[in-house]
């Protein structure tokens, strides 16, 4: 088992040839060596795959009680236990995805959508560039709501956030590196004039700005 922290972000070259790059607060095990039938690992968190072409022993990437199949493709998952959605967006390749014993095809350039507690899946046209902002070192958010974009804050600079009143009900559009100090990521968001944040001891408040 591979495990990032908080902040980290790794890679891995596994057995086989294949490379998973793990975004921070994630996990992926895999076996030493895969055997001569099949290649399976899970995860936690979020991952890029990129792996290698191999007819004769099909990848499986398990997250919970979803499994994804593929022969040789690009792809990203994102499952974190704390998001109330998983993600499977499919950059090049094919995959089969599974939940709950109903399977659908995916194309390049789409995503699928799904929960973990229930059946609900739904596929959409994927946004590639704030898929993959992760791996390219960047924060970009995309009319994105302000528990999103916290989440993503606290995963990467390892900081809790408090909501001082009522929870602002805005979002954010824009592109910021990830090697940026977290006050810098602040002073651009409240840019938008509604919204302002504090930090002190690992812990960012956040309250809407009064007109």
């Amino acid at each position: 088992t591979l495990a990032t922290p908080a902040g980290g972000k790794f890679s891995v070259v596994l057995s086989d040839g294949s490379k998973v790059w793990l975004n921070a607060s994630s996990s992926i095990k895999f076996p030493a060596a895969f055997g001569r039938d099949l290649r399976r690992v899970e995860i936690k968190g979020e991952a890029y795959f990129e792996i290698e072409k191999d007819a004769s022993r099909p990848f499986y990437v398990n997250n919970g009680n979803s499994e994804i199949k593929v022969l040789g493709t690009h792809f990203n998952v994102m499952a974190y236990p704390d998001e109330y959605r998983s993600e499977l967006t499919l950059l090049e390749g094919s995959v089969q995805f599974t939940k709950n014993g109903q399977s659908q095809l995916l194309k390049p350039g789409k995503q699928i959508l799904y929960t973990e507690n229930n059946g609900s899946t739904k596929q959409i046209d994927a946004n590639i560039e704030e898929v993959m902002a992760w791996k390219n070192d960047l924060f970009v958010f995309n009319n994105t709501n302000i528990d999103e974009i916290m989440k993503e804050l606290t995963r990467w600079y390892d900081v809790k956030v408090k909501y001082e009143g009522e929870k602002p009900d805005i979002s954010f559009t824009g592109v910021i590196p990830r090697n940026a100090n977290v006050s810098k990521v602040l002073k651009a968001l409240e840019l938008t004039g509604d919204v302002a944040f504090g930090i002190q001891d690992n812990v960012i408040t956040c309250e809407r700005k009064i007109q």
